[in-house]
């Protein structure tokens, strides 16, 4: 048996990746996304955690998060969030804001440098990453993810930030291949990489799958190499409405759509929540099926539209 027949195959139908999903993640265990703002969200993955029905989520991200992580306060899947940045960059995210600011989720305040560090700590497997650079500011007096310490060779007092080793991480590449190696096909990777050394489990979502002959004549291209992947499967548009760039482009009018309406929400209070009700049993509850999904959001034809306006890029 030749060593290509010895891997372990780790591709997985939408059935089974929603299956696991259920399996590694419990009510009030710590999840973390991949992606930055509006790209490379793993979106699919998370209607999927919608799903579930899963509750009281600890969330953290890549330091820039928005779009699917408001998607998951709004179906009341979060108790804590750990996020640097929460925003859909030309508004504010509305289910995030009125959690807040009505206290039904705990926004913990943490900066990037305190996530990105716990994230490294965790992928070199020690406790905690010693930071300088938080001297002389506000930020540990806030900050539950970080400590004062005293180098033992120096005397001079640093900061540690604690190790972040999340639950279960979803993320979202271009392509991989059916052990799980992943290939983002952009320079964006953010902080996927180190996500997904740091989880205990990891998902992948593709926008396809490609052969295990092209991924090794393309080596140097492996962005996550198959060690650090639990499972992968392919879900074509998997990050939209957030862009695939440069396969697809950001869905803006999708977004501002849900924006609008979460917004009326927050402002309304629950004489608007049917119009939120009703935008999650359209697009999450009722979209098991990738393709129902895909149709849920304009078809083919939106989709088309979206890959010609990243290719214009």
């Amino acid at each position: 048996m030749n060593e290509t027949m010895q891997r372990r195959r780790k591709l997985v139908e939408t059935d089974a990746a929603a299956a696991l999903i259920g399996e590694w993640l419990g009510d009030g265990d710590l999840l973390a996304l991949g992606g930055l703002f509006k790209q490379g969200r793993p979106m699919a993955l998370v209607r999927e955690v919608i799903r579930s029905g899963r509750q009281d989520l600890k969330l953290i991200s890549s330091p820039g998060s928005g779009f699917d992580a408001d998607l998951m306060i709004a179906a009341g899947c979060v108790a804590e969030t750990f996020l640097p940045a929460v925003t859909l960059e030309d508004r504010m995210c509305p289910s995030f804001r009125a959690a807040a600011e009505a206290g039904t989720i705990t926004a913990h305040c943490v900066d990037a440098l305190s996530v990105v560090g716990g994230f490294l700590a965790a992928a070199n497997g020690v406790p905690f990453q010693p930071v300088a650079a938080w001297k002389g500011s506000d930020v540990p007096s806030n900050n539950p993810l970080i400590a004062p310490i005293e180098c033992p060779f120096t005397g001079e007092t640093l900061f540690a930030t604690k190790a972040i080793r999340p639950k279960l991480a979803l993320l979202h590449a271009q392509e991989g291949d059916v052990y799980g190696n992943v290939r983002h096909l952009s320079t964006m990777t953010y902080a996927d990489q180190m996500i997904a050394r740091a989880a205990e489990r990891v998902i992948v979502s593709v926008d396809r799958i490609v052969s295990t002959e092209n991924i090794v004549e393309r080596s140097r291209e492996t962005t996550i190499p198959c060690i650090y992947v639990d499972a992968i499967v392919e879900l074509p548009y998997g990050a939209h409405p957030t862009g695939s760039f440069p396969l697809y482009s950001i869905d803006e009018a999708h977004i501002e759509h849900y924006a609008t309406v979460a917004e009326a929400v927050r402002r309304g209070g629950d004489a608007a929540r049917p119009q939120l009700q009703a935008y999650l049993d359209r697009h999450v509850r009722r979209t098991r099926d990738p393709q129902a999904y895909v149709d849920s959001v304009g078809g083919a034809a939106r989709m088309k539209e979206l890959e010609n306006e990243a290719a214009e890029l």
